[in-house]
C-alpha cells in the first residue's frame, strides 16, 4: 500500500469485491457511533455521529480501510438531562449490548483492526463503550482496537461541549449546509438551559476552527491507526 494513496472506502457504497479489495490490503474497520440528539437551534440532530463519521473519513484517507456508516443509537443524551425535544434516547445496556454485537460482527467480516469512536459522549454513552470494548476484548484477546470519544485524541485542543463553538466548528467543516448561526440569540450567549448548548459560544464557530481541530486529530489518530496495522499484521 502506498501512503501517499492508500485504498479506502465508504462500507455502504462499495461492491463486495471492492470491500475485499480494500479489506485485504488494510484490514481495518472504522466504526462511527453517534446520537440523534438536539444540539440547539442550529446543528443538525445527528451532528455526533457526522462529526464522528467525518473524523474517520479523513483517517482513512491518510491510512486506509473501510469507514462504516455512523450509528446514531446514543444513551445518556440531552433528553432526560434538560427535556429537549426531537432527541432518541435508548437504554445504556441496549446501546452497550449493540456496541458489542456491531464490534464481534466486524471480527466476523475478516476485519484484522478495528478503530471505535463515539461523537457522543454522555457519561452512559462512555461507559457503555468501555463495556463493550473490555467484553469484546475478552471474547476476543489481543485483538487490535482503538476504542475512545473524539475529544480524547485532541489533547485539550477540543474540550467537550454540546452544540457549542466545538462541535459546531466541526460541522461547519464536514457540512456546512447542516448549520445556520443565525437561528442562535443574537443579544445573549446560549446556555445549556435555554438553548442545549454547553460549552464556548457557538456564534464564533467556524470552518476554519473545525479544519484545525481535524489536524489536530490526525496527528494522533494516523500514527495510532497504522500501530494497529503493524499490530494487526504480526498477528496474522
Amino acid at each position: 500500500m502506498s501512503d501517499s494513496n492508500p485504498k479506502w472506502g465508504l462500507y455502504e457504497r462499495l461492491r463486495p469485491a471492492q470491500i475485499e479489495v480494500i479489506r485485504n490490503e488494510t484490514p481495518v474497520a472504522y466504526l462511527p457511533w453517534g446520537a440523534l440528539e438536539w444540539h440547539s437551534y442550529h446543528c443538525a440532530i445527528g451532528l455526533d455521529g457526522l462529526k464522528a463519521h467525518g473524523l474517520l473519513v479523513e483517517t482513512a484517507k491518510r491510512c486506509g480501510g473501510i469507514v462504516l456508516p455512523p450509528v446514531h443509537i446514543g444513551t445518556d443524551t440531552i433528553k432526560p438531562l434538560k427535556g429537549f425535544p426531537h432527541t432518541i434516547e435508548h437504554p445504556e445496556s441496549i446501546v452497550t449490548e449493540l456496541m458489542g454485537q456491531f464490534l464481534d460482527q466486524l471480527v466476523d467480516e475478516k476485519f484484522q483492526a478495528i478503530v471505535f469512536l463515539t461523537g457522543h459522549y454522555g457519561g452512559g454513552q462512555v461507559e457503555a463503550q468501555k463495556r463493550a470494548t473490555k467484553a469484546f476484548l475478552e471474547r476476543h484477546p489481543g485483538f487490535p482496537i482503538w476504542s475512545f470519544p473524539d475529544w480524547e485524541p485532541l489533547d485539550g485542543k477540543f474540550p467537550m461541549n454540546h452544540a457549542a463553538h466545538g462541535e459546531t466548528s466541526f460541522l461547519m467543516y464536514f457540512d456546512p449546509e447542516l448549520v445556520d448561526l443565525s437561528l442562535l440569540p443574537s443579544d445573549r450567549e446560549a446556555t445549556l438551559d435555554e438553548d442545549g448548548v454547553w460549552g464556548d459560544d457557538p456564534r464564533k464557530a467556524t470552518a476554519e476552527a473545525g479544519e484545525k481541530m481535524v489536524a489536530a486529530f490526525l496527528e494522533t489518530a494516523v500514527p495510532k491507526v497504522r500501530g494497529l496495522l503493524e499490530e494487526a499484521g504480526k498477528r496474522s
